[in-house]
This record gives C-alpha cells, sequence and structure tokens, in this order.
C-alpha cells in the first residue's frame, strides 16, 4: 500500500510511524524542528489519517507498507522512529531489515502480547473499552462538536485523551461528521493489533534508544530483558510523562532526540 506522508527538509532519512488512532499529524511540531537536521518522513499509516483504508490490518501488512516506502523514495538507510504502534512497525521493519536502518528509536510500547500478559491487561481493556465508545457514538445524528465531545467524554474521562482521539473527527462536503480512521479495521483487528513483535532470529545490533513514560505502565523493567536481547546495543530513558509522551514533553523529547541521532 502507498502510504501518505509529508517530507521535509534535507539529510539522513528519519521515518516517524505514530501509533493507534494518531497520523503522522501528531508529530508535525516535532517533524519540523527535527527538519532542520534529517530528511523527516511523517508517515500515515494504514487505516489513519489521509493514508488509504483496507480491512487487512496487521504488522505483518504495515511492514510490507513501509518496505514500499523505502522504495519508492529509494531510502538504503534510515533512522526509524516508532510510537507505541509504530514503534511495533518500526521494530519489526528493523529485525526483518537491519542494513536499512542506522538508528533505531521506540516510544513507550514493548515487544509483548498484550492481551496475553495478565500485568499489562489494563491497557488491552483500554484499548476495548475506546473502540466501543467510538463505535457507538452518533455522530450522524448531529451537527455539534460539542455534543460528541461530551457524550465521548462521559466513556473517556481523560481529557487529553478524548481531545487527541477526537482529532480523527471530520467533515464530509455536506458538513455530516465521520471518522477519519477506518474505525471498523480497528475494532475488527484489535487483538492483532495488540500481537507481539513478530518472532524472529535476527537481531539489530545498531544503536537503539527506548523511551518509556512512567506513568503510563506500557513498558516496565522486566522489558528491558527482552528489548537487550533483540537489541544489544539499547539505551533507555524515561519520561516523567503518560504514553502520549510527544504531547506531553515535547521540548525534552526533542533535546534527547538530537543527542541521540547523527546530525550529519
Amino acid at each position: 500500500m502507498k502510504l501518505f506522508y509529508r517530507k521535509s527538509g534535507k539529510g539522513c532519512p528519519l521515518i516517524i510511524l505514530h501509533g493507534l488512532y494518531g497520523s503522522g499529524d501528531n508529530w508535525f511540531t516535532i517533524g519540523r524542528k527535527l527538519s532542520k537536521y534529517f530528511t523527516v518522513y511523517l508517515v500515515h499509516q494504514r487505516n489513519h489519517g489521509s493514508s488509504p483504508h483496507h480491512p487487512e490490518f496487521n504488522y505483518s501488512v504495515m511492514t510490507s507498507d513501509l518496505e514500499e516506502l523505502f522504495a519508492d523514495e529509494k531510502i538504503n538507510n534510515a533512522c526509524l522512529l516508532g510510537h507505541s504502534m509504530g514503534g511495533k512497525v518500526a521494530m519489526n521493519f528493523t529485525l526483518k531489515h537491519p542494513q536499512k536502518v542506522r538508528k533505531l528509536v521506540i516510544i513507550d510500547i514493548a515487544m509483548k502480547n498484550y492481551f496475553l500478559s495478565g500485568e499489562f491487561a489494563p491497557q488491552a481493556v483500554m484499548h476495548q473499552k475506546i473502540v466501543k465508545a467510538l463505535s457507538e457514538l452518533k455522530i450522524n445524528q448531529t451537527d455539534n462538536r460539542k455534543e460528541i465531545e461530551q457524550e465521548l467524554s462521559r466513556e473517556i474521562p481523560d481529557k487529553s485523551v478524548c481531545q487527541f482521539l477526537l482529532k480523527n473527527l471530520k467533515r464530509n462536503e455536506n458538513g455530516e461528521f465521520y471518522w477519519g480512521m477506518n474505525l471498523m479495521a480497528i475494532e475488527d483487528n484489535l487483538a492483532e493489533l495488540l500481537e507481539a513483535v513478530e518472532a524472529t532470529q535476527s537481531k539489530f545490533l545498531g544503536p537503539t534508544l527506548v523511551i518509556r513514560g512512567i506513568h503510563s505502565g506500557y513498558i516496565n523493567d522486566a522489558d528491558k530483558e527482552e528489548f537487550s536481547y533483540y537489541f544489544p546495543a539499547v539505551t533507555f530513558h524515561d519520561f516523567d510523562a503518560g504514553h502520549w509522551i510527544h504531547g506531553e514533553k515535547p521540548r525534552e523529547l526533542i533535546q534527547l532526540l538530537l543527542e541521540f541521532l547523527p546530525i550529519r
């Protein structure tokens, strides 16, 4: 699948992959700052943003989408940054094509299957709750965005999460609301989207940075062993933040990325 992306800057290619319910636009401010030093690709993954919709939605096809982008743009070697779902796509791609990745940044996602990780069951429950809340919203029965926000907030009381999700609310040419993301594909494939990084015999020996939001619960100390096995040159950094670190701590994140990534 040919993905939509925004390209800016010059230098070493830096491909940024967003998380579930997001889009490359969530990274616009950070991407603009980084484009002073890199050729930045803000990618919209399938079923999100301005990229095509398709009922098949798993890490295998998302990795193939990224392979197609590399081929179309004639990218031989790039830095990869992935947040949440995008982090798993980045890890799958890197372990499959280690020679194509210069440095890897993973933000607030572990390699595990969250449905099968008892300690992390709340993460799976949260996503199920989000999808159910979005699916049950009768967005076609109102022309008032505030009403939709109020209704969603009853199920998703965290204001920052609610606002993040509502970035997907769009209007068509008739002024009617619709979801920009493919909500049906997300709902139908949610279990696959919470699966582990694909089993592999490969390792990535290049520099890897794993960033954790200490209040999110997506990564714990026990996950470091698995990261260290598949990414032996890994370093870890904690932020006093939740899951959406790029929204909560953008300046600090940019500084850390500039220290880690190759500015040349």
